[in-house]
């Protein structure tokens, strides 16, 4: 079986092209219609590439996400937050004062950068990764959800 070098190579095979390779890999009947095993195999073509093993855990979560990609995007790029126009978050960390200002939904200012999320922002100020709503105190630490 020759496995293709191209995602477009792959998404141009036919659909019993892609059930051999699907039962190579994964060992087991197809469970997704033709358009949605391209993601699945080409990371396990990939990962059969370069010697690496994908686990079970993330085959079973790009399964999930081939059955309805579109809502999965949208609930990626969907903020957890919602805080209006205009507003400014006060932290103090370290003794020193850090004012962000709210863009818009997915825009944040700091001395003059626009960042997309407020945990890059959060990293540039402690100097490695955190999470941009503990950081900022927006969540509430008595039930981990989002307070603002």
């Amino acid at each position: 079986m020759i496995m293709p070098t191209t995602y477009e190579e792959l998404k141009a095979l036919d659909k019993p092209q892609l059930e051999a390779i699907w039962e190579h890999f994964f060992k087991s009947p197809v469970i997704a219609s033709a358009s949605n095993l391209h993601r699945p195999l080409w990371y396990k073509i990939q990962c059969a590439r370069y010697g690496q093993k994908l686990e079970q855990r993330h085959i079973t979560r790009l399964n999930t996400y081939s059955l309805d990609p579109d809502a999965y995007i949208e609930k990626a790029l969907k903020t957890k937050y919602h805080l209006k126009h205009g507003t400014e978050i006060v932290k103090t960390f370290k003794g020193k004062e850090y004012v962000v200002r709210v863009e818009n939904t997915s825009v944040f200012s700091y001395l003059g950068e626009k960042y997309s999320n407020l945990s890059a922002i959060a990293m540039k100020i402690c100097g490695h990764k955190v999470s941009g709503n503990e950081f900022f105190g927006l969540m509430n630490k008595n039930t981990g959800r989002v307070s603002a």
